[in-house]
């Protein structure tokens, strides 16, 4: 029996299987990413969704072994406090593995390809011989994430701003950014759009900054818009050269995407802009995943010598959905 957990920045997810791939307990909590939630927050986080996996596990067999997938750094007292946590669990060795394998070995039992996430922020890897051999991105919405959802987000709230104020075109973006920011203001006259850009300006910079990546699917919900299409144009544009630099001539594989923007936004897009929008998305085959959870249970398996071919990650895959579908 062993615990495989996946601990993003909104979620942590927890598992427990055997190697047959068939599970035995699922459980749920929140954010597992102790770079965004803080460590203390991050370790109980991943200790409950392990305590409710396990909850749900019958049978004098238990887990010692575990395997997080995770996002964020992974410093030394992260390490000590997670192993704590876990170990009065009863599980007494823990592997910590990036998230973009988590990813990866969800969607394919091949060991070499390609991994892009796209959420509020965008990271993509190259992956041989089932390790990360080259990571680019994940520098953050200060410094880089292009094309994630606060990139997007961001350029959403710009637009709308400016066309409120007279420096930009007139946009469908506008009326949908007000509705989403509670902001209600007579947009046909000067003083009411003046009014409007005071309330956007007070209550956006009372926010943290990446929350803009709220906003994001407002440009995929005005997609016919001109000035929405180019920011979706622009960031699948910048997400091609995400993956291209991680792209190795002697490298072939799949391309296993992750993260709301690709999975929820770009894949799912009409074909009317689906066939405005660059690569990786229209021309290269892509497999898109929910999570890294499905990942992380191929890991843990791996680590303990089990061999993971296409059968069995269908079936772990098969399980996962059926443990989700039962907490529903």
């Amino acid at each position: 029996m062993f615990l495989a957990l996946d601990a993003g920045g909104t979620s942590s997810r927890a598992l427990v299987l055997d190697t047959s791939g068939r599970a035995h307990g699922y459980g749920r909590a929140g954010s597992g990413n102790p770079t965004a939630a803080g460590i203390r927050d991050a370790v109980n986080a991943i200790g409950v969704a392990a305590e409710r996996a396990l909850a749900g596990a019958t049978g004098s067999s238990r887990p010692t072994s575990a395997l997080i997938a995770m996002a964020g750094e992974k410093t030394p007292l992260f390490r000590e406090q997670v192993s704590d946590r876990l170990a009065a669990l009863g599980v007494r060795r823990v592997v910590l593995e990036h998230d973009l394998l988590g990813i990866f070995h969800s969607g394919t039992a091949a060991l070499d390809g390609y991994a892009l996430i796209a959420g509020t922020g965008t990271v993509a890897a190259r992956i041989r011989g089932g390790r990360l051999d080259r990571v680019v991105g994940g520098r953050g919405w200060l410094l880089g994430d292009a094309g994630g959802g606060f990139w997007i987000g961001h350029a959403v709230a710009r637009t709308a701003v400016a066309a409120l104020d007279g420096q930009g075109q007139d946009t469908a973006l506008t009326s949908l950014f007000l509705e989403a920011t509670g902001i209600a203001a007579d947009t046909t006259t000067l003083a009411g759009r003046a009014e409007a850009v005071r309330q956007l300006v007070s209550a956006l910079y009372a926010r943290p900054p990446v929350s803009l990546a709220e906003f994001a699917p407002l440009a995929f919900a005005a997609h016919e818009d001109q000035l929405a299409r180019s920011i979706l144009v622009g960031a699948s544009a910048a997400l091609a050269d995400l993956l291209s630099a991680v792209r190795a001539p002697d490298l072939s594989g799949p391309v296993v995407v992750g993260g709301s923007i690709i999975v929820q936004g770009m894949i799912a897009a009409p074909p009317s802009l689906q066939a405005e929008l660059v690569p990786p998305i229209r021309d290269n085959p892509v497999i898109p995943v929910s999570d890294g959870l499905v990942g992380a249970a191929v890991l843990v398996l791996r680590h303990a010598g089990r061999e993971v071919g296409e059968d069995l990650l269908q079936t772990i895959q098969a399980e996962v959905a059926r443990v989700i579908a039962a907490q529903a």
